[in-house]
């Protein structure tokens, strides 16, 4: 369902699916958690963007470490997926290789029309947060639809 108030689109979680960021960590699985209560049983994509890297300098070699960069991205998700499932989403897995990653999670959820974005946080505060790009952070500025963003726990 769509509705526009004061000349914004409004969606609703109903109208395409959840896309959850997996990177296999306490966060992450948190915020699968989080959504679920949350959300209940909706479809979701749950992505892992791997690193893309410059391996010029690695010649034919390349192609494989980007190989293997995917595959390790696809068994990620395929974990998250798996636990996502367990917690109620109808969900599916999705790798990709990008950098910067956040990007990576922006374009598939423009692919794929996701009603919104799920991501767990380090809770990265103060100056460490200035030094240290927040992946969360990046992700909610320069998406196009809600994000929400779960904190570790105290």
């Amino acid at each position: 369902m769509r509705r526009v108030r004061a000349g914004v689109e409004i969606r609703s979680v109903n109208d395409g699916p959840i896309l959850i960021c997996y990177d296999g960590s306490t966060s992450a699985h948190r915020a699968i958690d989080v959504a679920a209560s949350l959300l209940g049983a909706q479809p979701a994509v749950v992505l892992d963007v791997g690193p893309m890297q410059e391996y010029a300098a690695l010649g034919p070699e390349a192609l494989a470490l980007d190989e293997m960069v995917w595959e390790f991205a696809a068994a990620r998700a395929e974990s998250g997926a798996q636990l996502a499932r367990d917690a109620g989403f109808r969900a599916r897995e999705r790798a990709d290789i990008e950098a910067p990653a956040w990007r990576g999670a922006v374009e598939v959820a423009d692919e794929i029309g996701a009603a919104a974005i799920v991501v767990g946080s380090r809770g990265l505060c103060g100056v460490k947060a200035l030094l240290e790009s927040s992946f969360a952070r990046l992700l909610a500025l320069h998406a196009d639809r809600p994000v929400l963003v779960v904190p570790p726990p105290n």
